[in-house]
């Protein structure tokens, strides 16, 4: 039986992390969180010159444990939802380097890492993206009033940023030029309105999942056959 690996992903203020939660609560599903220290995400955007290679190759090994830990939970028998996976943290790390606020050399070992990691993990069989305007997503970031995330330090021209980078990577992804995304679906769905039900999204998850065991089902008795 294929257990549900789901990746919930978004710019910063999309509401991932509510959406994560409500999921794995719903369908009984192991949820990991993003592995956030709000006082080193405080100094990062305070000076992302100085600390964007250190948080970033933090940030780059946490996630990679959640996702080992992740592929062991499959493995048991449950399923489990990753809020921000390895990919889109690597947007992030991506944008410093255009913006030349951390060095080439830093970025390529950043690079390596990403690359040995990516091809050693669990694929998602599904990735929801939270479509959310830089705008909508500004408004919560200023309402849930983080003291790492105020306006000087995350301003709106950056979430602006943030949304066409992730456009870039959710192409690619689409078009299966990463090994690890060949066989991902990804769903887009637009959350710029505030507390929309999660219940529709849960039951296309559900019809999903059922249609992957059905296919799964039909392929592996097809194997005994022969």
């Amino acid at each position: 039986m294929i257990q549900p690996l789901i990746w919930v992903d978004g710019i910063i203020g999309a509401g991932k992390t509510t959406v994560a939660k409500e999921i794995g609560n719903l369908l009984n599903l192991h949820v990991f969180q993003e592995p956030l220290n709000e006082e080193l995400l405080k100094i990062y955007y305070e000076d992302q010159t100085t600390w964007g290679f250190s948080f970033q190759i933090d940030m780059l090994n946490k996630r990679f444990a959640i996702q080992s830990e992740a592929a062991r939970t499959i493995n048991h028998q449950q399923g489990a939802v990753i809020d921000r996976a390895l990919p889109g943290d690597r947007v992030f790390t991506q944008m410093l380097m255009k913006d030349k606020k951390i060095n080439p050399i830093n970025w390529k070992i950043y690079e390596y890492a990403y690359n040995m990691f990516i091809q050693t993990i669990h694929p998602p069989n599904l990735l929801i993206f939270l479509d959310v305007s830089p705008e909508v997503a500004f408004q919560r970031i200023k309402d849930r009033n983080r003291e790492a995330e105020q306006d000087s330090l995350l301003p709106l021209s950056y979430l602006h940023r943030l949304h066409s980078e992730y456009q870039i990577l959710l192409n690619e992804v689409l078009s299966g030029i990463h090994p690890w995304s060949s066989q991902i679906e990804v769903w887009f769905i637009d959350w710029n309105e505030d507390w929309q039900p999660i219940k529709p999204i849960v039951e296309n998850i559900k019809t999903h999942f059922r249609v992957l065991n059905f296919f799964y089902k039909e392929k592996q008795e097809t194997i005994l056959v022969y």
